[in-house]
């Protein structure tokens, strides 16, 4: 700049500042004969306010860079910076109130109530913000206006609904109170199975007694007992005719042989051939029908449960009515068999002939 520039530079610089105007215009003031006091007073109040903002100024820097550095871990002192900037005239007053604790930290939001399972989708200005089973709680802002304060708050969890948990608690009732009846049903079965154990023994003894000697013709078996073992052979037929068995229909044995092997009484007239051919074919039978039980107390004692054992047995009904049904259509496969044949059969070998014939 030119020395003319600066000059002028200066000149406006001097206009504009006010306390260095005023203090100019005191000096002259005070070369007058008579000065005038009202431009003393007014002189001299431009120069205090002037210093006072030059000094208002300084502590309102100094104020801010104080605040600055605790606004970070702070919210009094970031709200105190924030009316300083705001009013930096204020810088006294602010910092006053700062110091006296007299900003106060907005309200902070917080979570009440527990955590929540939608009943149903809960839907909010037409969108679905919670859908069924899903997890909710609210939060409280006590800085929102009345009426606004509590809002809803959706989780990313799940859960069941009372519907959905009343109904598990009634699914695990009736699964327990299945596998109480299935354990019971499976200790009726295991009852039987050992009865027929027994029975099977009890024939087994009667043929060693048959080798021994023992009398069983039509006539004898009214007469009093002449030795040992034609007494014990009496007790257990007796027994026999005591026990009484449930009858079932078992794949493994044909009708004759089930009939056999459900029989309680023993004919005490056979002898000879006939009676040892029937106490064998009655042990092959019995064993069959014992063994045939076996899967069946293992399912119920197992814990499988009485409608598992249920649909074992339909299923086993609806197998021996389907072969039952079928033998006029394997007369056509197999014209030689004859009714009397296919009893005879048990349902794994009348089973064997349909699938053979394409039936199964």
């Amino acid at each position: 700049m030119g020395l003319l520039d600066r000059l002028g530079k200066g000149i406006k610089e001097f206009r504009a500042d006010p306390e260095r105007m005023a203090r100019l215009q005191m000096g002259r003031n005070s070369m007058r004969l008579n000065p005038d006091q009202g431009i003393a007073a007014s002189a001299a109040n431009t120069i205090q306010r002037a210093q006072e903002r030059r000094q208002s100024g300084i502590d309102a820097a100094a104020t801010m860079k104080f605040l600055q550095s605790r606004a970070a871990t702070d919210p009094m002192a970031s709200q105190a910076l924030g009316a300083i900037q705001a009013n930096p005239g204020m810088v006294k007053d602010i910092m006053g109130a700062y110091l006296s604790g007299q900003f106060k930290s907005p309200h902070m939001n917080k979570n009440i109530g527990s955590i929540q399972i939608a009943q149903e989708d809960i839907v909010q200005n037409g969108v679905t913000v919670v859908k069924k089973g899903g997890q909710y709680t609210y939060t409280l802002n006590p800085n929102a206006t009345t009426g606004e304060q509590y809002s809803l708050v959706p989780l990313g969890g799940s859960g069941l609904t009372d519907a959905q948990q009343n109904q598990m608690d009634v699914d695990k009732q009736k699964v327990q109170f299945d596998m109480a009846q299935g354990l019971q049903k499976g200790e009726e079965v295991f009852k039987q199975f050992n009865l027929i154990d027994r029975q099977i023994q009890d024939f087994q003894r009667v043929g060693e007694l048959v080798d021994e000697g023992a009398k069983t013709g039509f006539i004898r078996k009214f007469l009093p007992s002449t030795d040992a073992a034609t007494s014990e052979l009496r007790n257990i037929t007796n027994k026999m005719g005591i026990d009484i068995i449930n009858s079932a229909t078992f794949g493994a044995l044909s009708a004759t042989e089930l009939r056999l092997a459900l029989e309680t009484g023993f004919d005490a007239n056979l002898k000879g051939d006939a009676l040892i051919q029937y106490i064998q074919s009655k042990i092959a039978a019995q064993t069959k029908l014992r063994n045939a039980l076996m899967p069946e107390i293992q399912m119920l004692l197992g814990g499988s449960g009485l409608k598992a054992y249920a649909d074992y047995k339909i299923d086993n009904r609806k197998r021996h009515d389907a072969a039952q049904d079928a033998f006029s259509e394997l007369k056509k496969y197999e014209p030689s068999l004859t009714a009397l044949e296919y009893r005879d059969f048990n349902l794994d070998e009348r089973e064997t002939l349909m699938r053979e014939a394409g039936l199964l």
